[in-house]
């Protein structure tokens, strides 16, 4: 059995013999009763001010455009202030203000105004509002909250039982490589490529060996992604065109034509791990969706340029039309695809957080393109 500490319950027993003690006051004394009649007559005299007044606060052409004009400017403070308490405060002095206004009518014309009472219930309104509000907001932090503790978990989990096979994959990927390098066979044709080149031996080990530093790549950057630990630090100046052509391209060469075009100078700050990432979502996307087996020209397009502040990639290839009922949030949500994807829903997801980390933009354009995405970046990062 849990017994509370000894501190606690004392302080808890003293309390509770407080407030017994207020109650046998309240019961023995006759300030109960008394309370009770004093609120008594003030209901009588409201009861009698109104019986008398009854003429005075029936509905009339003034008391309607009074009511009119009032809820027309409390409505404005409740709609245009930003800030919960500037509303609330706005409207509560605006129905101070409207006290004195009521009572000069009232000895005046002795009519009753009830713009008082609209004006306090718009902000009974708004302080509700702002308490639903942030409730919902305190619901959806505590859910965020263990929605990231549960990929940290998930990732943590991930990276140290895939590290370590990553690595026990390329030690004997490198030790061939250095092998056949040795023997002077590292240049033997091994394939021919869709584009007409020819692929070596050498050059298909070290696409290997590429292809898991990237996968290493992606669990040390996936954690800070995903729970937005990523630092200033951690982004540095990239030569996009640069890194599209020799770190993306050579990827897939035997499976699609992959095209850069833009100045081979630019430079942009990025987190590199999470977007070369996010790139090769964008092409396994393609070769997933847009094409099937019996295309034979496949070609991906990346036209990167700049204007004064950012950077802007259009990315188009001529596989399957995009869905049209597929919208740019729905793609960059989580589990969210087409009827007819094989998919999972989670590159698209993948691209929006890298998007969000870079504070970019996406967007789908519909042109004469099947599938038309643009990714606009700042140049100076975060």
């Amino acid at each position: 059995m849990y017994l509370p500490h000894k501190r606690t319950l004392s302080t808890n027993l003293i309390i509770g013999s407080a407030i017994a003690l207020f109650v046998y006051f309240l019961k023995e004394s006759a300030l109960l009763e008394f309370l009770l009649a004093h609120a008594a007559q003030l209901l009588a005299r409201l009861y009698l001010t109104l019986a008398l007044n009854r003429l005075g606060y029936l509905t009339s052409p003034f008391s309607l455009l009074s009511d009119a004009v009032c809820v027309f400017f409390a409505a404005c403070p409740w709609t245009y202030l930003k800030s919960a308490s500037r509303r609330l405060a706005a409207t509560l002095c605006f129905g101070v203000l409207l006290l004195p206004v009521a009572v000069a009518v009232y000895r005046v014309h002795n009519v009753i105004l009830t713009s008082p009472l609209i004006v306090l219930g718009i902000a009974v309104a708004i302080a509700v509002e702002t308490s639903a509000d942030r409730l919902s907001k305190r619901i959806h932090a505590r859910i965020v909250d263990e929605k990231q503790e549960a990929e940290f978990s998930i990732l943590g989990h991930l990276t140290h039982n895939v590290k370590p096979n990553i690595q026990i994959a390329k030690s004997p990927l490198a030790a061939v490589l250095d092998f056949l390098e040795a023997r002077g066979v590292s240049g033997e044709i091994l394939a021919r490529r869709l584009d007409g080149s020819e692929e070596t031996v050498g050059e298909a080990l070290q696409k290997a060996v590429l292809s898991l530093d990237q996968i290493g790549a992606i669990l040390d950057s996936t954690r800070k992604l995903v729970t937005r630990q990523i630092r200033r630090e951690d982004f540095g100046e990239v030569a996009i065109v640069a890194l599209l052509a020799s770190e993306i391209a050579p990827l897939y060469a035997d499976r699609l034509r992959i095209v850069v075009a833009g100045d081979d100078q630019l430079t942009l700050r990025l987190h590199r791990e999470s977007f070369v990432e996010a790139i090769n979502n964008l092409v396994r996307n393609a070769l997933t969706h847009a094409f099937t087996g019996a295309d034979t020209d496949r070609e991906l397009r990346f036209a990167v340029r700049e204007t004064r502040s950012r950077v802007i990639i259009d990315y188009t290839n001529n596989g399957k039309s995009f869905p049209s009922n597929l919208c740019a949030k729905e793609f960059l949500t989580c589990g969210r695809k087409s009827h007819d994807s094989p998919g999972e829903g989670l590159g698209g997801a993948w691209i929006g957080k890298v998007v969000e980390a870079h504070h970019g933009g996406f967007e789908i354009i519909r042109d004469r393109h099947p599938l038309h995405f643009r990714i606009t970046l700042p140049k100076r990062g975060i």
